[in-house]
């Protein structure tokens, strides 16, 4: 795994090397990624952005999921064991929720934005070296 800086400019355009970040194959789109308050869009090819798409979809579901299993025990709460299974599943959701995000963390790569420049740890060296050949 190697280091990249790329313009923070070059990264919202979508004009980083068409060379997945994370694979060094050529890329196949650009997935939407938030860093700082900013969008900025990685290059990955189809399979690695679906996985990135699918994580994030369960992700969420399991934040939906566990706030509703929280209101549903609260409204069932009349029942004695329904507020204490309901606050169970909703603790087996966020655990679910950190886990997946942990995944994605270290799924993409590290990224820290200085100045105008993203700094990109743990990227392929194929596209270490496109961005050193670009700029």
């Amino acid at each position: 795994m190697a280091k990249a800086i790329v313009s923070m400019a070059a990264a919202t355009a979508r004009s980083l090397p068409d060379v997945s970040v994370r694979s060094g194959r050529p890329a196949d789109g650009f997935a939407p990624i938030t860093v700082a308050n900013h969008t900025i869009f990685l290059p990955l090819t189809q399979v690695e952005f679906e996985r990135v798409h699918t994580l994030r979809h369960r992700q969420r579901w399991s934040a939906w999921g566990g706030l509703g299993c929280l209101v549903f025990g609260a409204a069932m709460a009349r029942f004695p064991l329904m507020l204490p299974l309901a606050i169970g599943i909703a603790l087996l959701s966020a655990l679910l929720w950190g886990l997946i995000w942990l995944t994605l963390k270290t799924y993409l790569p590290s990224m820290e934005v200085v100045g105008s420049q993203i700094r990109m740890v743990r990227v392929h060296d194929r596209f270490a070296a496109a961005v050193r050949d670009k700029s």
